[in-house]
């Protein structure tokens, strides 16, 4: 990790008269912003005021210039940040949800900077969290007292912490990552976490994950239900119709839900269809189809499967990622011009196509990375769709890198789910030959012991399939909370320079 450059953000609008230097919000607050910067993306906003600055990922696309509306309104037991229309109103169309505010960095004041910077000393540590912003190529990194952007060289994901050395150098002084680091991913704020009452240098935790929830898949899906029924006039033209509302009919039996109560081959059968149609796989899969088809000996180099090939064909129907593709094609030329409670629920499809989208993207990314041992094991997540929006079930495959010993052997599984009485459960689950292990981690002596007293069923339902079935279960909300950001990293060192 290499920061080589410390960047301040001055406040330069001043939108309230307001002199108090602390920020402090309830439920019920209402305050307008003034988007200052926008990121690639549209969503990622620098946004002013009072006397404070902050980067917010937004809901929906915003441009420089622009006055938005934000809201705190209550969540589970906690609260939210959310953009409120220009009526003043806190609820979009039904089908698209509350516009809730992801991320919120409130940025640094200058004396804040400068005092963290005058307090680093050599052989001192401190902490450096990932916010997920990015500028210029350089990351929004929060130590503590201060944030400052800094350009990162290892992998690191949003909410990653990173503990740091201080060290002495020709230059000033230097930085380098130290000790076993938190797993990538980790902490992750919970959604419903009470919301703090930022400072300059503070977070506001507003819900981090960066792939939509099953709250807003389940909206998309209503969405996509309710343009079916009206898309040659949605879409305008016959052109666009054809595949926009074959896309809309593929992504309808892609996100169809299914329930906990179905038959054990039925589960498994989706679940199956979950996790190879995510769209992760899409370009390995395709590779794999086009090697599979061509010829040994090619007549041209260009010769090959057509594009209308019947398993090529299968792919693009039944892969989420082609279908999200032409949607969000869709969707980009339509928000601008549509008006009223239409673009609203369009541009929160938008947002939560492009999220599932960049998300898709970054995991792929993050596999095909060069990583920095073959010890770290590649994971991937899968959000399982339910026809209960409300329970959260998400799966996440740990791959051995190749060049392990163990590269061949079957994969580890983690499995995490809401439930209506046991609330939130973790099940990790790995086979050695035809051996399985299976571990719970639950947050409550009492679910501990009631999972316990189902031992013996739990072994006996998979006798016909395994040799032998070892079940434990664990109290650990700590590991329950780490289900997102496990990718085993390992130790490593590498040298910043700092200039100050």
């Amino acid at each position: 990790m290499d920061i080589n450059q410390l960047h301040l953000s001055p406040n330069t609008r001043d939108l309230t008269r307001t002199t108090d230097p602390t920020l402090s919000l309830r439920e019920g607050d209402r305050f307008s912003a003034a988007v200052l910067e926008v990121g690639d993306n549209g969503r990622d906003a620098m946004i002013a005021f009072g006397r404070f600055q902050a980067y917010a990922r937004l809901p929906i696309p915003v441009v420089t210039g622009q006055e938005i509306n934000l809201q705190v309104i209550s969540a589970g037991q906690g609260l939210r940040l959310v953009m409120a229309p220009p009526d003043g109103g806190t609820k979009s169309t039904p089908a698209a949800g509350t516009l809730t505010v992801d991320s919120f960095e409130v940025l640094s004041e200058k004396s804040s900077i400068s005092n963290g910077l005058r307090a680093l000393t050599p052989g001192s540590t401190l902490q450096g969290r990932i916010t997920g912003f990015a500028k210029d190529g350089q990351l929004l990194v929060d130590f503590g007292e201060f944030k400052a952007f800094a350009k990162v060289d290892i992998p690191v994901r949003q909410g990653q912490t990173l503990t740091l050395s201080v060290n002495p150098s020709d230059q000033g002084l230097s930085l380098s990552v130290a000790g076993p680091q938190t797993a990538p991913g980790m902490p992750v704020a919970d959604a419903t976490a009470p919301l703090p009452s930022p400072t300059p240098g503070t977070t506001v935790a507003a819900g981090l994950p960066a792939a939509p929830g099953a709250t807003e898949m389940n909206a998309l899906r209503e969405a996509i239900g309710a343009m079916l029924r009206d898309v040659p006039q949605a879409a305008r033209s016959d052109v666009v119709s054809v595949p926009v509302q074959s896309a809309l009919e593929n992504l309808q039996q892609i996100l169809r839900p299914v329930s906990p109560g179905d038959g054990l081959s039925t589960l498994m059968g989706r679940v199956k269809s979950f996790v190879e149609n995510s769209g992760i796989y899409f370009e390995k899969r395709l590779e794999s189809i086009i090697r599979e088809l061509q010829p040994e000996r090619p007549s041209s180099p260009s010769s090959g499967p057509p594009p209308d090939h019947p398993a090529i064909r299968t792919l693009m129907v039944t892969d989420l990622k082609p279908n999200l593709l032409v949607l969000k094609q869709f969707l980009d030329s339509q928000a601008e011009t549509s008006k009223g409670a239409d673009r609203a629920m369009l541009e929160t499809m938008k947002s939560v196509v492009d999220r599932a989208l960049a998300n898709i993207e970054q995991q792929h990314q993050t596999a095909t990375e060069k990583p920095v041992s073959t010890d770290v094991f590649q994971s991937f997540s899968h959000l399982l769709f339910l026809t209960d929006p409300n329970k959260n079930a998400r799966l996440k495959v740990y791959y051995a890198r190749k060049g392990r010993d163990d590269d061949q052997k079957a994969p580890r599984v983690s499995l995490l789910l809401d439930m209506d009485r046991m609330g939130t459960v973790r099940s990790d689950l790995w086979m050695v030959g035809k051996d399985l292990n299976i571990t719970f981690f639950v947050k409550d002596a009492d679910i501990k012991t009631a999972i316990e007293s189902t031992h013996q069923q739990i072994k006996a339902m998979l006798s016909d399939t395994f040799n032998t079935v070892a079940v434990s279960v664990v109290v650990s909300e700590k590991k329950i909370a780490q289900f997102d950001g496990e990718d085993l990293m390992p130790v490593t060192r590498s040298q910043v320079d700092v200039t100050i």
